[in-house]
């Protein structure tokens, strides 16, 4: 074991306290799961499980209590990792940047729970924080837009999961907030401010008005400009043009802390990181593929997304660290997540291949023998 990878917590360490909060039955399913989860080649669909029905897969993920303090162990083993990560840097400390946004995975469904409208597509909305100091990062936690808590908008979840990491605990770290302009609110910011997060970089819509009556269309990149709603607070404005449907679509970026135009949008494009988490999730790691028919088969459904998806994260991470050790540093989250479980679930990989090698053994018993195929020629 190499010192970078003593400096980390080990994955098997986690596997472990998610393993002690469950019954053996479920242990033995939540294992296939998981192996199925850091399966990245094929579709994550129940059917595909090896090692247990899809039926077994599925009434383990609809009965499955734990959700919350899986997730708990989940966020604690993430916190150490990215505290580590920070102190094996060198020279002056890496920023700790949270990022926020709201994903949908469109359903067509009518009796799936959790399911409404928003911007136009008719699925499941979450509202994600994605947290990285350097290159480690981790979705350290998912609030559902619930159409049963109508009173709750993403503002509000953004606000919840932020607060998980308030400055207070982590005031040793110069932080980040990113968020698009979906999560503008001048309320919201006067909160984070007052919560002590000092340095924000939020989207906007062009048709807010500033104290001077203009519009903040109206603005110069970098100039210092102060919003109706938002009074006293000052503010940096930026825009950069990005191509949408054939045009140029201009996108604006206000800041709490100053600089130049070009800066400023520099600052804000870390934010993208997320959307790449997002298009990971949804394809790799079976998030576009929620669709079990009760509350609590979602949250385990969206729990074995996060898990899986951290674990690959931190294995990518390390492989990284440790470059001038292993010729594969360069890793893809595909094969992060392939080489991770092979190392973290070695009784699934056994079962695969004994599952393998019975089918080929009927297989063989089907096919007749080249001697047998010689004498009937004959």
């Amino acid at each position: 074991m190499t010192k970078a990878s003593e400096a980390f917590p080990d994955a098997s360490e986690l596997y472990r306290a998610v393993m002690s909060d469950l019954t053996p039955t479920q242990q033995r399913t939540f294992s296939a799961l998981l192996d199925l989860f850091l399966t990245t080649e094929k579709r994550t669909l129940l059917n595909q499980v090896e090692t247990c029905s899809a039926s077994t897969a599925s009434r383990c993920l609809n009965t499955l209590t734990q959700t919350l303090q899986l997730g708990e162990h989940l966020r604690a083993w993430q916190t150490r990792c990215l505290r580590k990560y920070a102190q094996k840097q060198r020279g002056k400390k890496p920023w700790l940047v949270l990022r926020v946004d709201l994903t949908s995975i469109e359903k067509t469904g009518t009796k799936l729970p959790f399911l409404r409208t928003v911007n136009g597509v008719h699925g499941l909305h979450l509202v994600v924080l994605h947290v990285s100091i350097g290159k480690l990062s981790f979705p350290v936690g998912h609030a559902i837009y619930d159409p049963a808590q109508p009173e709750v908008t993403p503002i509000h979840l953004a606000a919840r999961l932020l607060q998980r990491f308030h400055p207070y605990q982590w005031g040793d770290f110069e932080q980040l907030v990113l968020m698009d302009a979906g999560f503008y609110s001048g309320e919201f910011l006067d909160l984070l401010r007052w919560w002590g997060f000092r340095h924000i970089s939020v989207g906007g819509r062009s048709n807010l008005r500033l104290r001077d009556g203009r519009r903040l269309r109206e603005t110069c990149q970098g100039e210092q400009i102060e919003l109706d709603s938002a009074p006293g607070l000052p503010l940096w404005v930026s825009w950069v043009d990005l191509p949408r449907d054939g045009t140029k679509k201009r996108f604006f970026v206000l800041d709490t802390q100053p600089g130049s135009g070009r800066t400023l949008v520099q600052r804000h494009k870390r934010r993208w990181l997320i959307e790449s988490f997002f298009k990971s999730a949804k394809h790799d790691f079976g998030l576009k593929e929620t669709r079990l028919r009760t509350e609590t088969g979602i949250l385990s459904w969206l729990l074995l997304v996060m898990l899986s998806t951290s674990l690959a994260l931190w294995a990518q991470c390390l492989a990284g660290m440790t470059a001038w050790r292993s010729p594969r540093w360069n890793l893809t989250l595909g094969e992060a997540a392939a080489d991770l479980r092979d190392v973290l679930l070695p009784q699934q990989v056994a079962r695969r291949l004994q599952s393998a090698l019975a089918r080929l053994q009927a297989l063989h018993a089907t096919v007749p023998s080249p001697a047998s195929l010689h004498f009937c020629n004959s």
